[in-house]
């Protein structure tokens, strides 16, 4: 009787000690990770356009995601990207029309839904972002700035397209097109700096977020 009135005391002393080092997490939702598709790091691009200038500059940037193998790209509007969507990207690409000097009001209001009521968990995805915009001083970088300040202040990594001029390799803050009468659509130069900027995104997520097979 002693003998099992010493185990049950000494099995009640374990079982108490269990439940003291589990009480962190009492009342936490514990979340499941996001779902890894394929296994491959994704890579999402996402473009507000109405004159079809930025969706063309968005395919560019697909097809420079496209030269980086084992990445898979995945261009939506910003108003049709979901949750699954954003939870799944490991890098994301955002462009936009140039709306007097800044991003329309639109496009802003998704992004600030993503983080205010979708609560969208951003760290660590690799971003870069591309803008549109009538002229030459028409306020593209602006909103290419105002994009990669979204992405900081939500914990991503950013990166820009990369440039050669014989020798010398230099970078820059996103891609640009001059889309008005002095210059109108969106040229073969301008579509290879998209395409810069989708394969250096692609690249660095692929070093950040490859999964082995």
């Amino acid at each position: 009787m002693v003998r099992l009135t010493l185990m049950l005391a000494a099995l009640m002393a374990f079982i108490g000690c269990a439940g003291e080092g589990d009480s962190e997490n009492v009342g936490r939702e514990v979340k499941a990770p996001a779902p890894s598709g394929d296994g491959s790091p994704h890579v999402l691009i996402g473009y507000h356009s109405l004159t079809g200038n930025t969706k063309k500059l968005a395919g560019a940037v697909a097809e420079g995601v496209a030269r980086v193998p084992g990445v898979t790209v995945v261009t939506r509007k910003v108003s049709e990207i979901t949750r699954e969507d954003l939870d799944l990207a490991d890098g994301l690409v955002l462009g936009s029309p140039t709306y007097y000097g800044n991003v329309p009001g639109e496009m802003k209001a998704v992004l600030d839904n993503w983080s205010w009521k979708m609560k969208i968990d951003f760290t660590n995805k690799v971003g870069g972002a591309f803008a549109t915009g009538g002229e030459v001083a028409g306020g593209q970088e602006h909103v290419v700035l105002s994009l990669l300040l979204f992405m900081v202040h939500n914990r991503m990594v950013l990166v820009g397209p990369l440039h050669e001029r014989q020798t010398m390799q230099f970078g820059s803050s996103g891609a640009v097109a001059v889309t008005g009468m002095s210059d109108p659509g969106v040229g073969g130069d301008e579509l290879e700096n998209g395409r810069k900027l989708g394969e250096r995104v692609a690249s660095i997520t692929k070093r950040l977020h490859g999964r082995a097979k």
